[in-house]
């Protein structure tokens, strides 16, 4: 059982104290409340610049080309069991305005997400209307 979506990793810079710990998650597969997104945690990488990002992946359906210069992609396919442990293990991490959204791949439009302050908080994302009837 599960949702289908494709999940964006936007903009989520690790915290320059996070960096070493998150690396050796990802190396590991250990650390506090990782076991239930280990999915998650074997599809992930930090890039040159300290930003989260998705390594292509065999699970995950890869719905973009590798970026040429470092091979990861900004997002995946697929299942995302525990998407909200995973939002609040990346809160931990992240500095501020970081994202991960989800947009529906079961045609019904959906997309929801969340949105971290860098200090430790996240807010919910979800689409809503904007401005006045035209």
């Amino acid at each position: 059982m599960g949702y289908e979506t494709t999940q964006y990793l936007v903009d989520i810079k690790i915290k320059p104290a996070s960096i070493r710990k998150v690396l050796t998650t990802i190396e590991t597969g250990k650390g506090k409340g990782v076991k239930k997104i280990q999915h998650f945690i074997d599809e992930i990488t930090i890039d040159g610049g300290g930003f989260l990002q998705f390594k292509p992946s065999d699970h995950y359906g890869n719905p973009y080309d590798p970026c040429e210069d470092d091979g990861t992609v900004p997002a995946l396919q697929g299942k995302w069991r525990e998407a909200e442990a995973i939002a609040k293990w990346v809160c931990q991490h992240s500095e501020e305005g970081g994202m991960i959204v989800h947009h529906s791949d079961e045609g019904d439009g959906a997309a929801f997400g969340w949105e971290f302050d860098g200090l430790g908080k996240m807010r919910d994302l979800a689409l809503c209307a904007i401005g006045d009837w035209q």
